[in-house]
């Protein structure tokens, strides 16, 4: 599997909550394939990787690849906005996420927590 492309490749990557930095040049590659772990403690910047990685947070440098294709920007820092909305949209059809404590029923398998968002 080592020659495996990457499914998503965050370069670089920056994220400030105004003068907090929270994330701090991260690099990580996600090859089809293979199942890649975050630990950290609470607050440590795993869930804001997460959102910027779908874009659901933006981040204010560095760069974002799905499949070989890089999100493209616009504006610097703070100002800093996926350049298209199309490609976002044509990006997140292909990516899913489960929130850490939103609306799951602890009554239901995953399964059918998921089954039950469509």
């Amino acid at each position: 599997m080592s020659d495996s492309k990457p499914v998503i490749e965050i370069r670089n990557l920056h994220k400030s909550y105004g003068t907090l930095e929270v994330l701090k040049g991260v690099d990580i590659t996600a090859p089809a394939g293979h199942v890649v772990s975050m630990i950290g403690s609470s607050g440590s910047g795993k869930s804001t990787l997460l959102r910027c990685c779908n874009l659901l947070e933006d981040s204010q440098q560095g760069d974002v690849i799905f499949e070989g294709e890089p999100v493209r920007w616009k504006g610097k820092g703070l100002d800093r906005r996926p350049a298209d909305a199309k490609q976002v949209t044509r990006i997140r059809t292909n990516l899913a996420m489960v929130f850490q404590q939103f609306n799951l029923w602890a009554h239901m398998t995953i399964l059918q927590n998921v089954m039950e968002r469509r």
